[in-house]
């Protein structure tokens, strides 16, 4: 049991012992620097609590074949995440490696994205999936050539295989909420766990649990405090400190330590075969797949901004381009790395900080009330050229 969860010695001993005597509480927060593998640790711990055996990695049991490979029927996943870069690695792993290590990286990277469409969270908001049905249709169909046992398909075929499924994993992501939990998926999985029967274990995770708006936050709290029998919620989080403290006081908190790095480096080099001091740690190696359109989003900010002292939206051509949600948010991290790099030479302190709360006003709308992202970044020109 947690054979998968490395340098993460202290908290493998404390995990083991509860789950083996059942002494784990139902609601439960891991917390930790980024990149702690909090998540892997929720998905064993979820494991280990349901499997009809020994718990160990490789068994047999029927839940934990289901486990591994994310198909676990009793389990939501949710919470915003950016879950592009780890199927990017993935795929370019396994294009480079055909081993089955990293057919099944990629494999359970895909499943946590696929995870987030599961009809029990969209049940009555259907109409917000618009356009999803073919890219899932044909990400499930993709990936059902990367389930063991079976070879894996011939180089040529699986090139064109890892394709369709970074294009349908791309507009997957896109489609999801950008902001936090949505208040209808919170409502959503309680009713499914005080309402759904199961012969097996039920279990919730939610993801960057900080970043729920104040709704979803206060729908959670009840079953929180009162959760169904056989039902466990873990939420995870890298910002305990932005935890309000009624969600925090309803959870047996878990710290994850930060990895140092050279454990960083065992990992990248045994898992991700790179080479030896190639990255500085994992949010390097991940980053680099964030960042290959970063060239891009400096210049937009670079146009964005030098543009503020003319009378047309130099951006225009742009607004099938913000669509994607990915590249509206790198857009405004530009923007804010540009202004911060300006000084104040440029502009002057006072209007550095009202752009900045322009910037701020932007993000809080797009997240709070899913407004189009092209319609705010042209309001967001005009606005900050009067405060100029």
């Amino acid at each position: 049991m947690f054979e998968n969860l490395l340098f993460q010695e202290r908290l493998v001993d404390q995990l083991t012992r509860e789950v083996t005597q059942k002494t784990l509480p139902a609601s439960v927060l891991f917390h930790g620097p980024a990149y702690s593998a909090k998540l892997t640790a929720a998905l064993e711990t979820a494991r280990g609590l349901s499997c009809l055996q020994t718990g160990a990695w490789a068994c047999t049991c029927e839940h934990c074949r289901h486990h591994r490979t994310l198909d676990y029927s009793w389990l939501l996943l949710s919470g915003p995440k950016n879950l592009l870069p780890e199927i990017e690695a993935g795929a370019g792993l396994l294009e480079r490696h055909r081993t089955e290590p990293r057919r099944f990286f990629l494999l359970r990277a895909v499943k946590k994205l696929l995870k987030r469409f599961d009809p029990v969270l969209w049940e009555g908001e259907e109409a917000k999936l618009k356009g999803t049905a073919g890219p899932l249709a044909s990400l499930q169909d993709d990936l059902e050539a990367l389930y063991p046992p079976q070879a894996l398909v011939p180089e040529k075929e699986l090139v064109a295989l890892l394709g369709r499924i970074r294009e349908s994993s791309h507009t997957l992501a896109n489609a999801l909420p950008s902001g936090g939990l949505p208040i209808h998926q919170v409502r959503r999985i309680s009713a499914w766990a005080r309402t759904t029967t199961s012969g097996a274990p039920k279990f919730v995770i939610l993801e960057n649990a900080d970043r729920m708006q104040e709704g979803s936050r206060n729908a959670l709290l009840k079953i929180l405090e009162e959760p169904p029998a056989h039902t466990w919620f873990f939420l995870l989080t890298s910002q305990k400190g932005a935890m309000i403290p009624t969600v925090l006081s309803r959870l047996r908190q878990f710290s994850f330590a930060g990895r140092t790095p050279e454990q960083e480096q065992k990992i990248l080099t045994n898992l991700f075969q790179s080479e030896a001091g190639a990255w500085g740690g994992l949010g390097d190696y991940f980053q680099a797949f964030e960042n290959q359109k970063k060239g891009l989003y400096d210049e937009l900010a670079k146009t964005f901004l030098e543009g503020l002292a003319f009378p047309i939206y130099p951006l225009e051509s742009y607004a099938k381009f913000w669509s994607e949600e990915n590249n509206f948010a790198l857009f405004l991290e530009a923007l804010v790395a540009r202004l911060q790099s300006e000084g104040s030479d440029a502009r002057s302190l006072a209007s550095q900080e009202k752009l900045f709360q322009l910037l701020q006003d932007v993000k809080t709308r797009r997240e709070t009330y899913n407004l189009g992202p092209a319609l705010l970044l042209e309001t967001l020109f005009y606005k900050s050229r009067a405060v100029l």
